[in-house]
């Protein structure tokens, strides 16, 4: 209790502004719920046709619920890093990734909300272009991200070796920035169909890169002679 009382006492104007935009997506669903039918659409196939609906109190309570609980989460998990001191030092990274949280919860909510009053909206443009900036933005500072436990490519040989994080890191920054601007110039097409492939390849290209550096210095035995 002491800790959690000490780190409200030292919450910046910017921490308060955080949390406050945390609980937007709440004031937005108060302020439609009585318009809103009993079934809510909540999920778009790749076509932006909307192919799931969920109650009016889950789409209401239990999506911003849960995007709350993700910053909670997110903020917990870099107080509680060992490495924490590492976090401080890819502070830009660390202020992109928690930000985007809240900020996604304020546009997904919005988009359920007007799609439940009757709102016609490309669901896909709206949500395939913040999410292929986010790329392109963690792709600049992915190089800066310094070794810790929360942020950045979290792997036994990447968390086991310095030179292993950072040299995957390097290629993490390109390869998610490409990533990013293909996303974001199919979402400009309106062609999600591709996503799918992009992410699978952004993820498992520095992971395969990170892998073989292991192995090529035997297990990480060596790891200390590739510097």
């Amino acid at each position: 209790m002491k800790k959690i009382s000490s780190s409200i006492k030292n919450m910046t104007f910017s921490d308060w502004v955080y949390w406050g935009m945390a609980l937007v997506p709440f004031a937005i669903s108060l302020a439609f719920y009585s318009r809103l039918p009993e079934r809510v659409p909540t999920h778009w196939n790749g076509a932006g046709e909307v192919n799931g609906y969920s109650s009016r109190l889950m789409a209401c309570f239990g999506i911003p619920g849960f995007m709350l609980l993700m910053a909670v989460v997110i903020n917990f998990a870099y107080m509680a890093d060992p490495k924490r001191a590492n976090i401080a030092r890819s502070r830009e990274l660390k202020q992109i990734t928690r930000w985007f949280i809240v900020i996604l919860a304020v546009l997904v909510q919005c988009i359920t909300m007007l799609s439940g009053v009757g709102v016609e909206l490309n669901v896909g443009l709206l949500t395939s272009v913040p999410i292929s900036i986010l790329f392109i933005v963690i792709g600049n500072y992915m190089p800066k991200c310094k070794q810790n436990y929360t942020l950045g490519i979290k792997l036994p040989w990447t968390l086991a070796d310095e030179d292993n994080w950072n040299r995957t890191h390097r290629l993490a920054g390109y390869v998610w920035t490409l990533g990013g601007l293909a996303m974001l110039a199919f979402g400009l097409m309106g062609r999600s169909g591709p996503y799918f492939a992009i992410v699978v390849a952004i993820i498992l290209i520095p992971t395969v890169y990170s892998y073989v550096l292991w192995k090529r210095s035997d297990g990480g035995k060596n790891h200390g002679k590739n510097r």
